[in-house]
């Protein structure tokens, strides 16, 4: 982990290219430091200017009188790199370059100049954030070395006036988003440690910063806007401190187009383009994906005020005063697998005795204004918590007019301290913003979008499962590494494509039983391999040349008698002529026909540098049609195997009392387990079809592909 303290907590900073120009960039920055309460000391730095806002300038940071920890440079590209050698020699710990002229602008004298600063990180040991960045925001400290207009004024609330006991970090690769999130919460009054913005990443990750707050306990809900990510490695283990600490991570990562994917030589690697990686990581890990500023910052409210009492399951009790806001809400639950039962009786029973004749307490519990005005929003809800078929509860209010929430402020926020239920607000109407503090300040979340608020419960519900999951059951990898060198030695001889019949062999050789058959070269061998075999066969043309056999017309299926075989032999090679005329063929494999049954198609992706990844689906050639896929990172445990086919829209289907899906979950742990044996040469896997036999007859696995890396990718870390 980085040692992040000289950049985001320094006690000193020296702006270098400050300006008393307020309209500039290099002026406002000045400004903006300065119109908060920071308790250290702050430098201009300027060979233009002997005085900035009534404060001497510097005209180097040489001739700063005392060392400055945090150095931020907002001058022309060209001269940033000779500055950061003078703080070198000043003492700077740390530096933050907002100045752009990098990588981003895609010149090559814009990408040396990028490759030079990570360099001179490297060799310095400076602690270097950006380049074009728009700084960061230090709550606590009131440390604002940024030019967001979304912090520029001494009116500006960093922190709320009533002390939160959780905050949140907003950290953006993009300056512009990262201070959104910020912008969009304030409203809601949403409590921030910390907001930050990366930049090129040049020498530090928006994942170190992540880490290094999770470590220093310095925020417990993370919104992150991603590009991309530059050390997968990095991701899997931030990911594992963030669920394993029980700090969610909210996240949008731009880029999920898989358009320009290259035409692949496997159907897993068609199905799993890039985004595929990241969504199978972000499941593994409870990472919450959000579609839009609104709805993230909504997320992160709800486990800001509940996340210490996440729900216990997916029961929903709702009270409205709006019957018509009460079914909404009731459907937008279905909607996002919640339930909304009925209230049990002594729950009713209590309720009840202060609702009019028209009212309800079924669920949602339909009251009207005077209910209201006599018992009041947190009475209620008190009582639709107690139920004991309800795990969190949405109270509907108008909050256009504050007056009621204001008056109920003590007895909302003894609510939200004693409740072991989550309570969520909905207003139907824009909320006043007397409202809305009232509602932070007791510590209840506070929702304007009927989906968001649903969606939210449902996701707090499913992170605490998936934290639980995780910790009673973290997966160990069982690989069997008996013979691993020679198998890996084996591997190295094979082409870039390893052909069917060598596939299996390998497969074999790792324990994993296959229906590996026999080559043959001629059609006399043809013969004898099939008698041999016994009954029907099946005829494969292998050639490293050519993944797709059936297409190439190399394929003859359910071959009975001597002349059929041997017509079928002939009929390959001369397909094979024809449609590829310059693949060299190995020999054509002689298997013996399965008895039919399900077909399932397993496979492995290991490009990402997030390490294998097994993918299962209904199988054969329609694969890449149906879509219907699932993925998880090895390895992968039985139960994890079954949560899996859980997610296949077809998995009905897998009916155990139909089907040997004991069978198909030792193949899929066994297949994840070669996977992580081989990941330094193996990128791709394909299992496609493996028949699925009926309960107690096993799983039959009748063709197989395997795609090595390059040797410029073997053994990468």
């Amino acid at each position: 982990m980085i040692d992040l303290k000289p950049l985001l907590s320094p006690r000193s900073v020296a702006v270098i290219g400050a300006s008393p120009d307020v309209e500039s960039l290099r002026g406002r920055i000045v400004r903006v430091l300065n119109c908060h309460d920071f308790n250290g000391k702050i430098y201009p730095v300027s060979r233009s200017h002997k005085n900035i806002f009534g404060e001497p300038a510097f005209s180097s940071i040489l001739d700063v009188p005392e060392t400055v920890e945090l150095a931020v440079l907002i001058i022309p590209a060209e001269y940033v790199l000779r500055t950061l050698e003078d703080c070198n020699k000043a003492g700077v710990k740390a530096a933050l370059i907002l100045s752009s002229g990098f990588a981003e602008d895609s010149s090559t004298a814009g990408n040396d100049l990028q490759v030079q600063l990570s360099e001179f990180a490297d060799k310095s040991g400076m602690i270097i954030s950006g380049p074009n960045s728009e700084g960061f925001v230090n709550t606590k400290n009131k440390l604002c070395p940024t030019f967001s207009p979304t912090v520029d004024g001494e009116n500006i609330e960093l922190t709320t006036s009533w002390e939160a006991k959780t905050r949140v970090a907003a950290i953006a690769q993009s300056g512009g988003m990262g201070f959104a999130f910020f912008d969009r919460a304030r409203p809601k009054y949403l409590p921030f440690s910390y907001i930050i913005t990366t930049g090129n990443e040049a020498c530090i990750e928006s994942l170190d910063y992540v880490e290094y707050l999770i470590e220093k306990n310095e925020a417990d809900v993370f919104l992150l806007f991603m590009e991309d990510v530059k050390t997968p490695s990095k991701l899997l283990r931030v990911a594992k401190k963030a669920l394993i600490a029980g700090k969610p991570i909210i996240l949008t990562k731009i880029g999920r187009s898989d358009a320009g994917a290259r035409a692949a030589a496997s159907h897993t690697a068609s199905l799993a383009g890039s985004y595929t990686a990241y969504k199978t990581v972000f499941d593994e890990y409870g990472i919450i994906e959000g579609e839009d500023i609104e709805e993230m910052v909504d997320i992160a409210s709800g486990f800001i005020y509940f996340g210490d009492r996440l729900p216990a399951g997916n029961r929903v009790g709702i009270f409205t005063a709006s019957g018509g806001g009460g079914g909404w809400m009731a459907d937008s639950c279905g909607v996002h697998g919640l339930d909304v039962p009925i209230l049990d009786s002594k729950t009713r029973k209590e309720i009840d005795q202060y609702l009019p004749s028209y009212g309800t307490s079924q669920n949602p519990v339909d009251g009207t204004a005077g209910v209201v005005r006599e018992v009041g929003y947190a009475n209620i809800s008190r009582m639709i918590a107690s139920a004991d078929n309800v795990d969190t509860v949405i109270t509907i209010a108008s909050t256009r007019v504050p007056h009621k929430l204001v008056e109920e402020e003590n007895l909302l926020a003894e609510l939200s301290k004693e409740t072991k239920k989550p309570v969520m607000i909905w207003s139907y109407t824009l909320p006043h913003d007397e409202s809305s503090r009232t509602l932070a300040a007791s510590g209840l979340p506070l929702f304007t979008n009927v989906r968001n608020c649903t969606r939210t419960i449902s996701l707090m519900q499913q992170y605490k499962e998936k934290k639980k999951n995780y910790l009673n059951g973290k997966i160990k990898a069982t690989a069997n590494l008996d013979g691993r060198s020679n198998l890996e030695e084996a591997i190295r001889k094979e082409s870039l494509n390893i052909t069917e019949f060598r596939s299996m062999e390998l497969l074999n050789h790792y324990g994993i039983s296959v229906n590996q058959g026999i080559l043959a070269k001629d059609a006399g061998s043809v013969v004898t391999a099939a008698k041999k075999l016994s009954g029907p066969v099946v005829l494969k043309i292998q050639s490293a040349e050519i993944p797709h056999k059936s297409s190439a017309g190399g394929v003859k299926l359910n071959l009975i008698d001597e002349q059929e075989i041997i017509n079928g032999f002939n009929t390959i090679i001369k397909n094979i002529e024809t449609n590829s005329p310059k693949a060299k063929m190995d020999g054509v494999l002689v298997q013996k026909m399965v008895e039919p049954g399900l077909e399932i198609i397993l496979g492995i992706t290991n490009k990402d540098g997030f390490g294998p990844i097994l993918m299962v689906g209904f199988g054969g050639t329609s694969v890449e049609t149906s879509g219907d896929v699932a993925f998880a990172l090895c390895p992968v445990t039985p139960e994890r195997c079954e949560n899996l086919l859980g997610k296949l829209r077809g998995n009905v289907l897998l009916d155990k009392d139909k089907y040997d899906l004991r069978a198909l979950f030792s193949l899929m742990t066994n297949l994840s387990n070669f996977a992580m044996s081989v990941q330094n040469l193996i990128s791709e896997i394909d299992l496609n079809p493996v028949i699925l036999h009926s309960a107690g007859n096993g799983i039959s696995v009748v063709d197989a592909l395997m795609v090595k890396f390059d040797k410029s990718m073997e053994n990468r870390s």
